[in-house]
């Protein structure tokens, strides 16, 4: 397309590129971003999205896991990480363990710990890989 004020518009390669007219040369041109750009930056958008979504439906499985690790303790606090686990197991609904199972990525157990207190730790992380092992 043409347009006698700028000059003439082409896309080639996916980029917008702006071939200005001489009466156009002194004065200075703000050439839009590259679709590339543009999708890079959409791109990271959605990762930072889907970041914060894993961070916080991490976080929600901490706090179940842990509030029913504490609850077991409270009524059989000698139960083994066996019975621990079939007890999460049991009390988590399955819509809830396979939101939580989506969520598990590179990097999870990383960010695990930094949402279940210490003495929780290895059994929530042994809990959650079981659910994933056995899908």
């Amino acid at each position: 397309m043409c347009d006698s004020t700028l000059g003439e518009v082409l896309i080639v390669n996916g980029k917008t590129i702006v071939q200005i007219s001489q009466t156009k040369l002194d004065q200075p041109e703000i050439i839009s971003e590259t679709n590339t750009q543009v999708l890079t930056q959409q791109l990271l958008e959605e990762l930072h999205k889907a970041s914060n979504w894993q961070k916080q439906t991490l976080a929600e499985a901490a706090v179940v896991l842990q509030g029913l690790l504490k609850q077991l303790e409270e009524t059989n606090p000698a139960a083994t990480a066996a019975q621990q686990r079939a007890f999460i197991t049991e009390c988590i609904a399955s819509t809830h363990r396979e939101q939580f199972l989506s969520a598990l990525q590179a990097g999870w157990k990383e960010l695990i710990k930094e949402f279940l207190d210490n003495p929780y730790l290895n059994i929530g992380i042994e809990t959650l890989e079981g659910w994933k092992n056995a899908d």
